[in-house]
């Protein structure tokens, strides 16, 4: 009830107005009534005021659906964070794992040059010669040929070695002027 009050108002104002602007521009001239926009209180009711609820209710199921569809955007706003917060510490974690495995190193060694290793360790002679050390009774595993070099045995260049267990004194040696080697595992150059 208030509405259609309050829409007629603003229409009766609108009239005045348009009225009033009117009779500024005839500048005192004679009034025509051909010119009067005059609207009667009937079709302000069943034209005008019918036009615009229609266009009020369509905005409100508008805002209704906006709404609708902005709740879920919040449910699927919150489920990619979730998501996003897992695959961050995923990342995390791999980048942890990586960090404590950082592939091949390339170690340059002189002759007589003792490369031991800490921690399990992969050892591949690159040029240069070499032997094994070993002063336990277990040897150093050649994984290329799957034989074991045992104490002061020849290295093969480009043989992937395996030093399955640090820190006991296993490795190589140095036999030539100078040596480059790749290690993948934590160890230790004894002069």
């Amino acid at each position: 009830m208030k509405k259609s009050r309050l829409i007629i108002s603003a229409a009766a104002i609108s009239l005045a107005l348009t009225a009033a602007a009117a009779l500024s521009a005839s500048d005192g001239a004679a009034y025509d009534s051909s010119t009067d926009p005059l609207i009667s209180l009937s079709y302000i009711e069943q034209v005008v005021k019918p036009e615009y609820d229609k266009k009020i209710a369509e905005l409100d199921a508008a805002l209704e659906s906006a709404k609708a569809e902005n709740a879920a955007l919040k449910t699927q706003l919150s489920e990619l964070s979730k998501k996003l917060d897992s695959l961050t510490t995923k990342v995390g974690e791999l980048e942890a794992a990586a960090g404590e495995y950082d592939g091949y190193q390339v170690v340059y060694l002189k002759k007589s040059a003792k490369l031991l290793a800490e921690s399990p360790c992969e050892i591949i002679l690159r040029s240069g010669s070499a032997i094994a050390v070993s002063i336990t009774s277990n040897g150093v595993n050649d994984i290329s040929d799957g034989t074991e070099l045992y104490n002061a045995s020849a290295v093969p260049l480009y043989h992937c070695l395996l030093v399955p267990r640090g820190g006991d004194g296993r490795g190589i040696q140095i036999t030539s002027d100078e040596a480059y080697v790749m290690v993948r595992g934590d160890y230790q150059i004894v002069q």
